[in-house]
């Protein structure tokens, strides 16, 4: 597969959020507020959006709010090349620590991407990965 990574506006990344996080919902559903004060990369085959990072800055910490990859292209490292390029952008405005909240049976995906497990209920996980 031939793709790369851009940062886009937000738009650019609702269409696929919704296709992951609400396959059924409405658009709306998946838009956050603030969402175009965030900053949001997208990786792309050709043409096409396959994997999104939405990202929003509390002061020196970021927080990831949406994470997706396109279902058919999952496990060919475009989830961790995004998170690559993300931490890479923090650190050029350097921000301390990146946060992201996960379902339970996501661990290893955060684990195996230097994300350390905290917070802990019923179905989600919050993380947080320290940069230097």
């Amino acid at each position: 597969m031939d793709w790369y990574i851009e940062q886009v506006f937000a738009a650019r990344t609702w269409k696929l959020r919704k296709e992951v996080f609400s396959p059924g919902g409405k658009l709306g559903e998946v838009m956050l507020d603030g969402d175009f004060e965030a900053t949001h990369f997208a990786a792309y085959d050709g043409n096409d959006v396959v994997g999104v990072l939405s990202l929003i800055s509390f002061g020196d910490n970021y927080m990831i709010h949406f994470l997706a990859v396109a279902p058919h292209l999952r496990m060919k490292g475009i989830g961790t090349a995004l998170l690559g390029y993300a931490r890479r952008f923090i650190r050029t405005f350097n921000g301390k620590v990146i946060l992201a909240e996960a379902l339970l049976d996501q661990q290893h995906f955060w684990k195996k991407n230097g994300f350390v497990a905290g917070k802990q209920n019923d179905t989600t996980v919050t993380y947080s990965l320290a940069l230097k």
